[in-house]
């Protein structure tokens, strides 16, 4: 019988031990996963904050300085017609260029 009991005590601190362990390692299961979804998060996050704090600004601008040049090559274009017309306008004088 005090084989028993100590068969018994010994299953017993094994099955604690192990409890123990299993524990431990659910808990560092769990931590392990929150920092991974932390880490993708920043990883993810980061270059989208980055790109609206300091790119699309810069993209927007510099949109916004091409629109401005097609127009300003559009007004020019349209002041050079203005210009042909004026010229096409006097008699007797050809404007309309070389001749090929």
């Amino acid at each position: 019988m005090p084989r028993d009991e100590e068969l018994l005590r010994k299953t017993y601190e094994l099955a604690r031990a192990n409890n123990k362990m299993l524990r431990s390692m659910r808990r560092a299961a769990f931590w392990g996963t929150v920092f991974k979804l932390v880490l993708y998060a920043a990883l993810l996050g980061i270059p989208v904050w980055l790109y609206f704090q300091f790119v699309a600004p810069v993209v927007s601008e510099v949109l916004g300085t091409a629109a401005q040049l097609q127009q300003a090559g559009n007004a020019a274009q349209g002041q050079l017609l203005e210009l042909q017309n004026l010229l096409n306008a006097i008699p007797g004088v050809d404007f309309s260029g070389p001749s090929q």
